[in-house]
């Protein structure tokens, strides 16, 4: 972190069902454990050389890279894989949940987990190169699962409609919000020998070549079978049915409103987002763009392709799927 921290809190605001204040550090929103990590672990945390990092705004599949990223890098070890919750295999470094002696303890080559944005990584991260694997997907499909999950998570109870949601999404109220802006900071990194660059939607494309791409990028040697039980283990089906790769948030998720994996689907968002909603998030887009003064989210959203759907045909969509809903 080379720029100071600035904090700051915004009040809540009821219009948007909020229960919470917003905790801002550097313009990012961030959960309170976060802010905590920021200013009490941050700087004396200790990064090794052999640290392999999943990084990731919320809820662009962050839990299925971490499990093709255990099973490439443990030489697909799946009896561990089965047998130890992830939370254990692949610690979130912030949360409050995890035992910050249990990372400085764990035996390398470790594997951990964050959502803080690339400027706001412990600086120790950066200076020995460890390797960052950044996931990003398509934001409507994301501010959907956001939403579904800040209503099951117990710390948040959220009680608003998708519509307040949306406008928290698109203020960069939601935690580890703004959305364009985390993803456009790793993206002006791809290049870097230490940053592999994923998305959702490619994964779901082409898992096989992506998995091979992760293991390219982690020096390990894959078969053809071993590709093959990894693609296996961690089809979505078969992830939504393993209790062990939820268990890293199952004492925070209320299971009478919902499940962990959810849909797994691309362009889900039909069936929620507006016309007005694809508008200002589209606007949104362009603003971020002008702002950056160069390509990047021009070339990034070539990483989201659902975004060239028509306002007309979303229309549409959103109509069906409400009329079926009566």
């Amino acid at each position: 972190m080379t720029d100071p921290l600035r904090f700051d809190t915004l009040p809540k605001d009821l219009t948007l069902a909020e229960n919470f204040d917003v905790f801002l550090c550097n313009g990012y929103s961030l959960p309170s454990f976060a802010i905590a990590f920021l200013k009490n672990e941050a700087n004396t945390f200790e990064a090794k050389e052999d640290d392999v990092y999943v990084v990731s705004y919320p809820k662009t599949g962050t839990t299925w890279l971490q499990e093709l990223v255990y099973l490439v890098h443990s030489n697909v070890d799946l009896e561990t894989a089965k047998k130890v919750d992830l939370s254990t295999r692949f610690p979130y470094i912030e949360h409050a949940r995890t035992n910050y002696s249990y990372v400085k303890t764990m035996p390398s080559p470790r594997l951990l987990k964050t959502h803080l944005p690339f400027s706001l990584l412990p600086q120790d991260i950066h200076k020995k190169q460890c390797k960052m694997i950044y996931i990003t997907r398509n934001p409507r499909d994301v501010a959907v699962s956001y939403y579904h999950f800040a209503c099951m998570l117990k710390e948040t109870q959220y009680k608003g409609t998708f519509e307040q949601f949306f406008q928290r999404f698109i203020r960069s109220r939601a935690t580890y919000s703004p959305f364009l802006q985390h993803n456009l900071e790793f993206w002006n990194h791809r290049e870097d020998k230490n940053v592999l660059f994923l998305s959702y939607e490619g994964l779901k494309t082409d898992l096989p070549a992506n998995i091979k791409k992760i293991a390219d990028f982690l020096d390990r040697h894959l078969t053809p079978e071993d590709i093959n039980a990894i693609v296996q283990y961690c089809d979505f089906k078969s992830m939504s049915k393993k209790e062990a790769a939820a268990k890293e948030t199952d004492t925070g998720i209320d299971e009478k409103i919902g499940k962990f994996f959810r849909k797994g689907e691309i362009g889900d968002w039909k069936n929620y987002f507006t016309p007005d909603m694809i508008k200002s998030l589209d606007e949104k887009v362009e603003e971020v763009l002008q702002d950056s003064g160069k390509d990047g989210i021009n070339s990034l959203r070539r990483s989201w392709p659902v975004l060239g759907c028509s306002a007309e045909e979303v229309e549409v969509s959103y109509f069906v799927f409400n009329f079926i809903k009566r």
